[in-house]
C-alpha cells in the first residue's frame, strides 16, 4: 500500500496520459493558475475531530448527530461513514471496519485527479475522525499523512495551483482545491508532516481567499458563470470547503460571502418547471445529479432552507445518491420541514430574481408544472464556458418554446462548438453581419466562421477571470454587457433593459439595447430592440430558436440553406410538448421573415472564415453522440488536431440526456437597409391552440414605440438614447387595462393628457384636440410610469415632465 501520488502528475503539471476534454480546458485556462486551500491556523490545531464536525456545534456537533443516529438514521457504508459511526457510537467495530478499508486501498488516485477529489476528501475525513482510535496505528497514520501531503504538494506545484493570488473561480481549480485543503487540514498536526503543512496551508488559504473575493464580483447573489452544469461541480466543492474552514478555524465564509446563502435560491429560480436546469452556457448534462443533491443538502444544513428541503426530498427532481455519501447524514437535517414553492404567494416568494455579477434574470409566474419560466441574460464575460450570447432569452411553458440551440461538445473545441454552439447565431439575440469581420479560436490558431454575432477576437475569451485585480486590468475585454434596469411589480409586470453594445466589434455596431416586458396575468412578453450599425449595408438579423418547425399562416418562398422566406409576415408559431409560442412581428414594419432549419441545416452559420458574404457559410452538425473516428474531411480534421495534436484520432462519446438542441429558427431582418433599426415583437405564451385570441396592434409616436394587447397593457418603450421627458402617441381602438411606459426620467413628475385624435374614427373618444382627461403621475426610481386606462381608447395621449 502506497499513498504517494503517482509520477503521472508531476510538479510541472505535465501528465503522461491523455487528458480528457475538461482537463485539457483547465490547462488552457491556466495562464497563471493558482493553488488551493482554505485553512487558517486554528487555535487548537491538534483537536480531533474537526473536519466537517465538532464535539459541540449547532450544525454538525456530535450531540446533534447522535440524536439523528438514535432516531434510526445511519451514515454511509464506506470508510468515511464507518469512521463517523465510530465517532457517534464509539463502537470499535465501526473503526476497525474503516481502518481495514484504509489498509485495503491500493493507494491514492494517480490519474484524472479532477475526478478523484471525493476519494481524497473521504480519506482525509477518515484520518481526522479515526485519529484517536488505538487501532489506527502510527505507521498507518504516517503512511496516509505522507501520501496526502505529497499529493497536496504536487498539486500546489502544478500549473493550476502555483500562483495563489490568481486562483480562479473555476470548476477545475476548486476540484484541486478540495484535494489540497482536506489533505492538509486532516494531517496539519500530525508530527511527521506538521512542519511541511504549515507553509503549504498558508498558500492554500491565500488561494481560497482569492476565490471567495471573486465570488463577490461574479456571483454575489447566486447563479454561476460557467453554466448550471459547472455550478454544481464548483459550488459543491465550495460548500464543503466553507464548512471545512468553519469547523477547523471557527471562521465561517458563509457569514461573509453571500454566494453561500444564495445556493438554494439559485436552484429555486434556475430550475425550469420540468425540474431541469437552465441551459445557458456549456450545460452538457441538463439534469440534476448527485452534486446537486449535496448542494441542496448544504442549503438545508447551513441555512435551514425549506424550499431546498422540498427540492431535495419531495420534488422528484434530485437523485438519491450524494456525491460524497457521508454528507447525507451530516447535512440532510430532517428538522427542516419542506415547503413547496407552488404554495407560496408573491409576497413570500417573488416571481422574479436577478442575479447580479453574471447578469442573469429569471421571470416566472409560479412553480407549478404548467408555469411559465423566462430567463434573460446580459452581463460580463467571466469564463470560457459562457457563450457569446448577451441579450439572449429562453422561454419554457409546457415545453421548450425559445431555446439555447445546439449541443455540448464531445471533446471540447469541436467544429460544432467553435462555429455554432457557443456563438451568437445559436441564441435568441441579434446578428449584425460584416463580411470582413474575423473571429478566431484561442491563440488565433484557427479562424472561426463568421456568424455575424458577438466578438471572439481575443485569446482571453478562452480564459477565466482570476481575481478582482485581473478583472480591473482586462475589463475592456470582458465587461461586455450590463443589465441597466431591472424592475418588478408583483402581479403586474416584470421589466428589464439589457445593453450588449460592447459585446460586438465596435467597427460594426454602436448600440444594441434590448427591453423585455413580461405581463404574467396575460402571459405575454414584449421585446423591443434598438440596434445601430456603423454601416447601413450590414445586415441585421433578429433570431428566435425553437425545437420544432415553426408554422406560418401563408405559404412562403423556398430559398437556399434550408430557408423559406415570408415577406412582411405578421406572425408565426413554435410548438413543443403542450406549449405554444405565438410571435407577433410589429417592427420593422417592412421586414423579411425567414424560417430556417431541418435536416442538414439545423446549425447553419451564415458566413465562412474567409470574408465571404452572407450565405457563404455552412451547417455545423453535431458530433456523433456515440463518439467514433474523426471526420474524413481534412479541413475538419485539422480543426480537431490543431487543438488536440496530430495523434488525436477518436472522439469521446457524448452524454446528451435532456439536451434540447433544436433544429429550427426564425430570422427577422429589415427590408430596407438603415443604420438604426428597431425590432418589436409580442410573444403570446400558452398551451396549444390557446393563443391568438386577442388583437395586438403596433403603437408608434413621438419618442416612443410599443404595442397594445387587448385586455392587457399598452406598452411604450423609449425609442431614443436619453431618458424620456416627453412623448406622444395615439392609443388605438383596443380595450386595454393599463398603460406602461419605460425609459422615462427616473422619479420625475409627468403630466398625462388624453385628447381627441386629429384623425377621427367612429370610436374616437372626443373631437380633435379636446382634452378629456389629465393626470399627474410620478415615474418610479427605474423610470417606469404606470397608468390605469379605465377603458380609454381611440385617443391621443401626451405625457411631459412638469
Amino acid at each position: 500500500m502506497n499513498f504517494a501520488l503517482s509520477g503521472d502528475f508531476r510538479g510541472d503539471g505535465v501528465r503522461s496520459v491523455k487528458m480528457n476534454r475538461r482537463e485539457f480546458s483547465s490547462a488552457l485556462l491556466s495562464a497563471a493558475a493558482f493553488p488551493v486551500g482554505l485553512l487558517k491556523q486554528p487555535s487548537e490545531s491538534g483537536i480531533h475531530p474537526s473536519l466537517l464536525l465538532l464535539q459541540d456545534d449547532p450544525f454538525s456537533g456530535l450531540g446533534v448527530l447522535k440524536t439523528r443516529y438514535d432516531r434510526g438514521r445511519r451514515p454511509s457504508a464506506d470508510i468515511a461513514g464507518w469512521a463517523l459511526s465510530w465517532q457517534i457510537t464509539k463502537k470499535d467495530e465501526f473503526a476497525e471496519r474503516a481502518i481495514a478499508g484504509i489498509r485495503a486501498l491500493p493507494g491514492l488516485p494517480q490519474n484524472s485527479l479532477s475526478r478523484s477529489w471525493m476519494q481524497f476528501v473521504s480519506l482525509s475525513l477518515a484520518f481526522d475522525w479515526l485519529y484517536e482510535h488505538p487501532a489506527f496505528d502510527r505507521a498507518l497514520k504516517d503512511s496516509v499523512a505522507s501520501g496526502l501531503v505529497d499529493s497536496a504538494s504536487s498539486l500546489l506545484a502544478g500549473p493550476d495551483l502555483s500562483i495563489p493570488e490568481q486562483a480562479s473561480y473555476h470548476n477545475y481549480v476548486l476540484r484541486y482545491l478540495a484535494i489540497v485543503s482536506f489533505a492538509l487540514a486532516a494531517v496539519r498536526a500530525h508530527p511527521s508532516v506538521a512542519d511541511r503543512c504549515s507553509a503549504l496551508r498558508q498558500r492554500t488559504q491565500q488561494a481560497f481567499d482569492n476565490i471567495l473575493e471573486t465570488t463577490q464580483l461574479v456571483t454575489p447573489e447566486g447563479s454561476y458563470h460557467e453554466s448550471m452544469d459547472y455550478f454544481r461541480i464548483t459550488l459543491a466543492l465550495l460548500a464543503v470547503l466553507a464548512e471545512l474552514q468553519r469547523t477547523t478555524t471557527a471562521v465561517d465564509p458563509a457569514r461573509s460571502y453571500t454566494i453561500f446563502a444564495n445556493i438554494g435560491a439559485t436552484y429555486l429560480y434556475k430550475l425550469l418547471p420540468d425540474g431541469t436546469p437552465s441551459r445557458e452556457g456549456d450545460n452538457e448534462y441538463p439534469i440534476l445529479d448527485e452534486r446537486d443533491t449535496a448542494l441542496l443538502g448544504y442549503a438545508v444544513h447551513r441555512f435551514k432552507d425549506p424550499y431546498s428541503a422540498w427540492l431535495l426530498r419531495n420534488s422528484g427532481f434530485t437523485p438519491a445518491k450524494w456525491v460524497l455519501p457521508v454528507l447525507e447524514f451530516l447535512w440532510n437535517d430532517f428538522e427542516v420541514v419542506p415547503r413547496e414553492p407552488a404554495l407560496a404567494g408573491p409576497s413570500e416568494l417573488p416571481r422574479q430574481r436577478f442575479f447580479p455579477g453574471v447578469g442573469h434574470l429569471v421571470m416566472r409566474d409560479g412553480w407549478k408544472r404548467n408555469s411559465t419560466w423566462i430567463e434573460f441574460d446580459c452581463g460580463p464575460y467571466f469564463s470560457k464556458h459562457q457563450h457569446l450570447s448577451q441579450n439572449h432569452f429562453s422561454i419554457y411553458h409546457r415545453g421548450y418554446l425559445a431555446i439555447d440551440s445546439g449541443a455540448d461538445y464531445t471533446d471540447t473545441e469541436s467544429p460544432h462548438y467553435l462555429n455554432y454552439y457557443r456563438r451568437t447565431v445559436a441564441h435568441n439575440s441579434i446578428l449584425v453581419y460584416d463580411p470582413h469581420e474575423r473571429f478566431f479560436w484561442s491563440d488565433n490558431i484557427v479562424d472561426a466562421a463568421n456568424d455575424g454575432g458577438q466578438r471572439m477576437d481575443s485569446a482571453r475569451f478562452w480564459n477565466t477571470v482570476r481575481s478582482i485585480e485581473d478583472w480591473n486590468r482586462t475589463r475592456e475585454l470582458w465587461n461586455l454587457a450590463t443589465m441597466r434596469v431591472v424592475d418588478y411589480k408583483a402581479g403586474s409586470y416584470h421589466y428589464a433593459l439589457g445593453d450588449a453594445t460592447k459585446a460586438y466589434a465596435p467597427g460594426k455596431l454602436s448600440c444594441f439595447t434590448r427591453q423585455l416586458l413580461y405581463i404574467p396575468i396575460s402571459n405575454i412578453l414584449f421585446i423591443f430592440d434598438r440596434v445601430i450599425s456603423t454601416d447601413r449595408g450590414f445586415r441585421k438579423i433578429w433570431l428566435l430558436h425553437g425545437v420544432n418547425e415553426p408554422s406560418f399562416i401563408a405559404a412562403g418562398g423556398v430559398a437556399a440553406h434550408g430557408a423559406t422566406d415570408f415577406a412582411d409576415a405578421d406572425e408565426f408559431r413554435f410548438h413543443d410538448g403542450d406549449g405554444e409560442l405565438l410571435v407577433h412581428c410589429l417592427l420593422p414594419e417592412r421586414r423579411s421573415v425567414t424560417k430556417r432549419g431541418g435536416p442538414g441545416n439545423e446549425f447553419w452559420t451564415p458566413g465562412n472564415e474567409h470574408g465571404g458574404d452572407w450565405g457563404s457559410g455552412e451547417n455545423w452538425p453535431l458530433d456523433p453522440a456515440e463518439g467514433g473516428p474523426l471526420p474524413r474531411d481534412p479541413r475538419l480534421q485539422s480543426m480537431w488536431k490543431n487543438f488536440w495534436g496530430n495523434n488525436f484520432q477518436k472522439l469521446e462519446h457524448s452524454n446528451r440526456k435532456n439536451v434540447v438542441s433544436g433544429a429550427w429558427r426564425v430570422e427577422v431582418s429589415p427590408a430596407v437597409p438603415a443604420e438604426e433599426d428597431h425590432f418589436l415583437h409580442v410573444l403570446e405564451i400558452g398551451s396549444r391552440a390557446a393563443t391568438g385570441k386577442h388583437p395586438v396592434e403596433l403603437v408608434k409616436g413621438l419618442n416612443v414605440a410599443g404595442a397594445a394587447f387587448e385586455s392587457g397593457p399598452v406598452a411604450l418603450f423609449n425609442s431614443g438614447i436619453s431618458p424620456l421627458l416627453e412623448g406622444e402617441v395615439t392609443v388605438p381602438a383596443i380595450a386595454c387595462t393599463e398603460l406602461l411606459a419605460f425609459g422615462l426620467k427616473e422619479d420625475a413628475l409627468f403630466e398625462i393628457t388624453f385628447a381627441g385624435p386629429n384623425i377621427t374614427t367612429p370610436t374616437s373618444i372626443a373631437a380633435p384636440g379636446i382634452a378629456v382627461r389629465t393626470e399627474h403621475l410620478r415615474s418610479n426610481n427605474k423610470g417606469v410610469l404606470a397608468l390605469t386606462l379605465d377603458g380609454v381608447h381611440s385617443v391621443r395621449l401626451r405625457f411631459k415632465q412638469v
